[in-house]
């Protein structure tokens, strides 16, 4: 009978265990806990791709860096076409848990027909496609009705003590996990999925309080050229400065994001496009202005001069309407010479 019963809840453990490994090692490493880096490690510590395993391995005795193009082509060949991530794994880790909580209840009282209801429609809430909001309200809810269960005895409380913990551990993941799938890890700004929802959400307060808002679409001149010469680290500390220099410029109330590569873009809300171009012009200024110096060593690395493209919302008008504007304008800043600010309005001229 107890044979059968490790057999009923080996799944949740070992899915958990996977979840407690793949963590220390990605620190081990210095890789950055991104969902794709993640997939990757749960996979690896999982155990069910030789392939991915043989990968990291081999990574790991010749002591090769665990680059961004590293990870990410561990994750394109091995992860991509599961499409594994860290929320769909903790929906189902959660869900085990589920399980093995109700069984406990039905075999341990006959006093929790409350809870046990609950854990059921828990259950049927988490076999469909739950919204994020409806999986964290899962989480709460199932750790304040185990605790409540107290109240029934010192055997049930010792039965759930580990569930409890688990379970508040896995709602810390998701919180973790949550906040990391908006963060572009190398910068710490705001990445391209929190961009779009942003721009969104300001997008819709524009309309309702007839408010203007803009866009400024920022890109690093011949940002190929400087990793090619200096190599992809220090390409990657001057990402990380133009980002802290940025946002040293804008409001607190604008919104900055890594739009990918060498692009950045800032959201200005209650901006008309003329105190926008302004702002452009601000942070174009203060790079044509500024030369970057190797720490540690003597070599200067000259100027990183940007290109900035502006345009301003037309209500009514989609997302990409209005980012493909910006990125007009950016391409004509380019196509102009690089190391200016080009508007919307300046579209309209004939170059």
């Amino acid at each position: 009978m107890k044979a059968q019963v490790m057999d009923e809840i080996t799944p949740m453990d070992e899915s958990y265990g996977h979840i407690r490994r793949a963590l220390p090692l990605m620190s081990k490493y210095n890789i950055p806990a991104t969902p794709h880096n993640y997939a990757v490690w749960y996979r690896y510590v999982s155990g069910e791709d030789l392939g991915l395993a043989k990968a990291i391995d081999t990574l790991i005795e010749k002591e090769d860096m665990f680059l961004y193009e590293t990870n990410e082509d561990l994750y394109r060949r091995f992860c991509s076409e599961t499409d594994e991530n860290d929320l769909k794994k903790i929906h189902d880790d959660l869900r085990n848990i589920l399980l093995t909580i109700l069984k406990g209840v039905t075999e341990l009282t006959g006093h929790s027909e409350e809870y046990e209801s609950f854990v059921t429609n828990s259950i049927n809430t988490l076999a469909g496609e739950p919204s994020v909001e409806e999986i964290r309200t899962v989480m709460t809810q199932i750790i304040e009705k185990t605790r409540a269960l107290g109240s029934f005895g010192k055997e049930i409380r010792c039965k759930f003590n580990e569930t409890k913990v688990a379970l508040q551990e896995l709602r810390e993941d998701f919180e973790r996990v949550k906040s990391e799938a908006y963060v572009d890890f190398l910068t710490g700004l705001a990445n391209r999925k929190a961009f779009h929802d942003a721009l969104i959400e300001q997008m819709k307060e524009a309309v309702d309080q007839q408010k203007e808002l803009s866009l400024l679409y920022v890109d690093i001149d011949h940002f190929k050229q400087f990793n090619d010469k200096h190599g992809h680290l220090i390409g990657d500390e001057v990402l990380k400065l133009v980002a802290k220099k940025i946002k040293g410029l804008v409001r607190g109330s604008d919104f900055l994001a890594r739009f990918g590569g060498e692009e950045f873009t800032v959201i200005l809300p209650q901006t008309p496009l003329e105190n926008a171009r302004v702002a452009a012009e601000s942070i174009n200024r203060l790079f044509a202005q500024t030369a970057l110096k190797a720490k540690n060593i003597s070599t200067t690395l000259g100027k990183v001069t940007v290109s900035v493209g502006v345009a301003c919302y037309h209500p009514g008008e989609q997302p990409d309407t209005l980012i493909n504007r910006a990125d007009r304008a950016l391409y004509r800043a380019k196509q102009t010479g690089r190391n200016r600010v080009v508007t919307e309005l300046d579209l309209k001229k004939v170059v």
